[in-house]
């Protein structure tokens, strides 16, 4: 990942290009050329040894339970070269990544 700063109109830009799920993922730049693609995986609850839950709610009424929240690691990536070619990030920006 590179330290860039990006505009909030940049942002939504890139998460448009993505076609994002959401309007409020985190951008994150990488090396390269790549364009803008959402990745990662939503939150949900599983056992301690890894199996998903599909209804965890079912399993809190008994007081104990093995659950084991997962945050969502959802972000949307992007090439610095793409947001240089697109416009959105200056020459410097890349030279200094």
């Amino acid at each position: 990942m590179i330290n860039v700063t990006l505009s909030a109109i940049a942002r939504r830009i890139v998460r448009s290009a993505a076609n994002a799920s959401r309007n409020n993922l985190p951008v994150e730049v990488i090396a390269g050329c790549a364009a803008p693609e959402e990745r990662g995986h939503s939150w949900h609850y599983e056992t301690r040894g890894g199996t998903r839950i599909s209804h965890p709610s079912a399993y809190a009424k008994f007081g104990w339970s093995n659950m084991v929240y997962v945050c969502s690691t959802r972000r949307v990536e992007v090439g610095i070269d793409w947001l240089v070619a697109n416009g959105l990030a200056s020459e410097e920006t890349q030279l200094a990544a």
